[in-house]
Formats: structure tokens, sequence, C-alpha cells
């Protein structure tokens, strides 16, 4: 039996895709929930049987702890860890990646299944700037201070921009501007003072419907698994941008969610044009496993690529139900050179992450179709993702329905 590492933010999906695989599991990762089913061995940064407060991630989590957790378990300290020499495979998912992997970590990017080079499409100004005279996408600029970002601006005063990081996902960092805001909001003018303006890019605003492919690619060929709508907290009506979930598969109803703009496109066209520009984005940045390219459908129903994330996509557990699949088994077969036929989509399937807006303390939040549970009695900070709300239906309005029941007894069960 081959030994399987995996490592990332949150572990749970690809764990639970192991476990019906042949192959003794490993993980790493910053999360562990009460959901969490254990492998044969797991470490883990954020230990909520411990702590009061779970606190904040953005100031917890780095990619270099989960090395450190690896390196842990790699030296023989309990009895279930595991030789170094003994790592057959490491797959790794949102929170860290291959080029992570240096000084005497270096060693193990050869065994690792998916993108051992992503720095064109992480970094997101090279990644436009290698691709804008190819591919639609937003105006986008990195100014390199708050004088220069005020020039771009004024010219393009007919434009929203946005200010967001230049690496990362998840939509979290994203400042909305323009000259009005700017002169009324001394907040923001404070925070824009006091940025460092190379880790971020200026973007058009584009107001449309964010939508996503999953695609799955060997090194010479590139299937489009399946596409989604994509869901912010903007979508929902609050001001920030994080990313909140999302509906498969991607069709006239599920297009028609979250938004007030005339949704008269032709969903299989949408579908057509989708599957052609990621198979082409694959084949253009030599990416292989399970990937994802996010974009923004404006009104005029132009299609605008936003990114790539070269790695497993929040979509992961919708797409195995959606579509019956083993999702980590096709990615670790299509690093290795062999796709599977894609079977045809069967019902809807619904995320919808919610967060907390406030300080809150955790009851029993065992609850049918509620995912990363954290323990009862922790407190979650402001702002930071509470639960997670999967449901599966044939009738997505029936589905809509669930997701609202199931946040109701979310919130029951909090304080």
């Amino acid at each position: 039996m081959k030994n399987l590492l995996i490592m990332g933010i949150d572990t749970r999906p690809m764990v639970n895709s192991a476990l019906n695989l042949d192959y003794k599991t490993f993980s790493v990762s910053y999360f562990k929930t009460v959901d969490f089913k254990m492998p044969f061995r797991e470490k883990h940064v954020l230990n909520q049987e411990s702590v009061i407060s779970c606190g904040r991630f953005e100031e917890n989590y780095s990619p270099m702890k989960l090395l450190q957790l690896f390196d842990e378990m790699t030296h023989k300290n309990a009895i279930n860890d595991i030789d170094e020499d003994e790592i057959d495979k490491i797959v790794l998912t949102t929170g860290i990646n291959a080029n992570d992997f240096c000084g005497k970590f270096e060693k193990y990017k050869k065994i690792i299944y998916g993108n051992k080079k992503t720095e064109k499409v992480e970094n997101k100004f090279k990644f436009f700037n290698s691709i804008k005279n190819k591919f639609d996408i937003p105006l986008t600029f990195q100014p390199t201070d708050v004088y220069e970002l005020n020039e771009i601006l004024q010219q393009h005063d007919n434009n929203q921009l946005i200010l967001k990081p230049l690496q990362g996902s998840g939509g979290l960092g994203i400042f909305l501007l323009n000259n009005e805001s700017l002169s009324e909001n001394n907040n923001s003018n404070e925070i824009l003072e006091n940025i460092s303006y190379e880790n971020y890019v200026l973007q058009e605003y584009i107001d449309g419907i964010n939508v996503s492919s999953s695609v799955l690619s060997s090194h010479d060929e590139h299937k489009n698994l399946i596409n989604s709508r994509l869901i912010t907290e903007h979508d929902l009506g609050n001001d920030t941008f994080e990313y909140s979930g999302n509906i498969l598969p991607l069709d006239k109803n599920s297009l028609k969610m979250f938004n007030s703009i005339q949704t008269n496109f032709d969903a299989d066209e949408l579908n057509e044009e989708m599957k052609n520009i990621s198979e082409d984005l694959m084949k253009e940045f030599k990416l292989v496993g399970s990937n994802g390219v996010d974009y923004v459908l404006d009104k005029s129903g132009q299609l605008k690529v936003i990114e790539i994330n070269p790695r497993f996509q929040g979509t992961y557990e919708l797409v195995e139900n959606v579509l019956g699949i083993n999702l980590l088994e096709a990615h670790i077969k299509a690093c290795e050179g062999e796709l599977i036929e894609i079977p045809n989509a069967g019902p809807y399937s619904i995320k919808k992450i919610i967060y907390a807006r406030k300080q809150l303390n955790i009851g029993n939040l065992n609850i049918p179709n509620v995912f990363d549970v954290p323990y009862q009695g922790v407190k979650i900070e402001k702002d930071q993702p509470l639960v997670t709300i999967i449901i599966c239906d044939n009738d997505l309005e029936k589905a809509m329905d669930d997701v609202k029941i199931a946040e109701k007894k979310v919130f029951e069960n909090i304080d």
C-alpha cells in the first residue's frame, strides 16, 4: 500500500476521497474540524480542542507551519509517524504550492502530484500580462504608490476599479475604488497610503456574473470537467468580495441566482465557450491535474478571464457529487497521464460558506448538510469562516430552500 500525504489549509474533502482509495493516508493541515475523518495519521496547526478562540486565520497561517508539521511527521517521534523515504505521493490543496518546498524540503518536489511551477499564474500581474493579447481580461495595472494609483483612477474615471492582492485567493483583501469614494472615505485613504503596492494589482471592476470552470489535465490532454456559478459575498449584498460558494452545474437556472442582471445568455453557448478557453489556458501554462479558471460574464455577455487556480478548487465536493467521481483519484491519474471519461452531470449541488460577522460562541453544530464544523465551546472571530453548507437536489429551488433551513439551524446554535 502506497503512502499518500495531503497538505493544505483544509484537507477534509480530499482525505474523505483518499479513504475510499488504496492508500495509507496522511494529512497536514491548518484546520481540523469535528467532521474531519481521521486518516492513518494527521497533524494540524489550529488545535480547537485546547483553545478558547480560533483566532484569525490570516494572522496565524503560513505554508512554513505546514512544512514544519510535515518535518515532525517524518522524524519518527511517534509510533505512527512515517519515514521520509516512505512517502510515495504528495497532493497539495489551497494554501501551499510546490515553490514553498525549498531548502531541506526541495527533494520532495519530485513526488508532488500536481503543478510544480505556478508563479506565472499565481502572480496576477504576470498572468494578465502574459495572456492580454490572447484572451479577454479586465484592464489591469500595478501602481508603485498611492500617487500613481490616483493618476490611474483619474485617467479611468468612468471605470470602477478594484485593488486586489498580487497573490492569494478567496476574494480576501479586495478594495472597490473610485475617485468619489476616495474623496469621501478617510479610512480608505489611510489604508491606501500604508499598503505595500508591490503586493497589489489595480484592476477594472466588472459588474457581472461570476462563473468558473473545473478542468482536468494530463501533460498532453485537457478536459473541462464542469462549469459552475460562483458566489461571492458581494453577490449576497455585502460589501466584501470573499468567496462564498458555488452552484453546479452551470445552466440557465443557476445563472439567475444571486444577481439582478438580466440573464438572457444562452447557457449552452456559455458552457462551450468556457470549456474552450479553460482548456486553452491549461495548455498555455502546461498545467496538470485538477485546476480551475474563474471568469466574470459582463452585462453584454462577454466573458472575462479573472484568474487560474492551479490546484483543487472550492468546488471539489460539488464536482464529486454532481459527476459521481472520486476527484482525488482522477487528479492522480491525470498527473500520471490518464484522463477519466467525464460522466453526465447529475443533480444540482450547492455550497455556501457562512462567515461570522461578529465574535461567536459555538454550540452543537452537528447539523445535517453542515460541514467544516468547529468544536463546541470555541469562539470564532469576526469575519472568519464559520461553517460550510452543502446541499444536493434535482430541484434547484428546493436546494436553495434547504440551504436557508441549514443556515437557520446553524444560527440557532451560536451566541
